[in-house]
C-alpha cells in the first residue's frame, strides 16, 4: 500500500513539473499580437521591449511616439508590454 501511495505521488509530481517547464517554455517566447501602429514592417525584425505599463491606453500612447512599428502585449496581472521595431 504504501508503495502504491508512493508511486501516485512521484508520477503526480512528474506530470506537475512536465507541465510547469512547457508553461515556462511558452511564457518566454517571442510576443505574438496584431495591435501594430502600421501595416508595413521589415520581414523578421525582432521587436524590442520598452517597458510595462499601467493600462492599455498609456501604452499606446507612449507607443504612437515611435516612428516605427509598435504593439502593446498584455500580461495577466492588467499591465501591458510595449514593443517596437
Amino acid at each position: 500500500m504504501n508503495t502504491r501511495v508512493r508511486l501516485a505521488g512521484v508520477a503526480l509530481a512528474a506530470t506537475l513539473l512536465a507541465g510547469g517547464a512547457a508553461t515556462a517554455a511558452t511564457a518566454q517566447e517571442a510576443p505574438a499580437s496584431s495591435e501594430t501602429a502600421t501595416a508595413s514592417s521589415v520581414a523578421f525584425a525582432p521587436w524590442d521591449f520598452v517597458g510595462n505599463f499601467p493600462t492599455k491606453k498609456a501604452c499606446h500612447a507612449e507607443g504612437r511616439g515611435y516612428a516605427g512599428e509598435y504593439k502593446c502585449v498584455p500580461w495577466g496581472d492588467g499591465t501591458y508590454d510595449l514593443y517596437v521595431r
